[in-house]
């Protein structure tokens, strides 16, 4: 069984619970949001395994979506489009789109083309280790040890520790971590960026003001000891 997360955006309530149950019973873990805005902050916050976008919703279409949603997450991003046109397709794909199937959707084609997908990447660990294996963060529970101590993180907190987890040893510029925690509109907002380095230290370092976890490269950005 797959323990694979997807994020399902499409605003068609009765389609969303139809498809939860058909991927649910084979072993998926489905999220759902049922506009665009809804859908990225979901992506921003969940890190899904893989995304199922509708192309026709009303606000925000599926290809400004998309477009978004590479500001800040390379996760395969499957499109449901109830369009025929070879130029739909091609829409989509350049709108940075994995793929493309058309609606009324095949389960038996759409499982096959999420499976194809979710094979191209390597799966997500669910724990990761930083700081020669001090930090521990375990993603399914969201929970965070430092030295086999529980730590107490906000929801923006984890976000910014687990992007630099997942990179642990690579500087971030502070333009990369803000657009990934907090999107593309607040690339600008260093100020903020510190505050909440700031509060991460006091929390997963020994003494905040010499940190040994979360290292500054000044006047670039921040990384994690490996």
């Amino acid at each position: 069984m797959s323990q694979a997360t997807i994020l399902v955006i499409d605003d068609d309530p009765q389609f969303v619970d139809l498809l939860r149950l058909q991927l649910q019973a084979s072993g998926y873990t489905i999220l759902a949001a049922h506009d665009g805005m809804q859908g990225l902050e979901l992506a921003k916050s969940e890190r899904p395994d893989l995304v199922i976008l509708d192309v026709m919703m009303p606000h925000m279409d599926g290809y400004d979506v998309c477009q978004q949603l590479r500001t800040f997450s390379q996760v395969p991003v499957l499109m449901l489009t109830g369009r025929a046109t070879h130029q739909d397709a091609v829409s989509g794909l350049d709108s940075g789109a994995d793929d493309y199937v058309r609606k009324p959707v095949n389960i038996e084609e759409l499982q096959a083309r999420i499976r194809a997908l979710l094979r191209r990447v390597p799966q997500t660990p669910q724990t990761i280790e930083a700081a020669g294996g001090a930090l521990h963060i375990d993603r399914l529970r969201r929970e965070v040890r430092v030295r086999d101590r529980m730590v107490d993180l906000t929801p923006t907190e984890y976000q910014l520790l687990l992007v630099l987890a997942e990179r642990a040893g690579q500087v971030l510029t502070h333009e990369e971590l803000l657009r990934q925690v907090w999107g593309e509109e607040q690339i600008d907002d260093n100020d903020s960026l510190k505050v909440y380095i700031w509060h991460l230290r006091r929390k997963i370092e020994e003494n905040p003001r010499n940190p040994q976890i979360l290292l500054t490269d000044w006047g670039i950005g921040y990384k994690l000891a490996p």
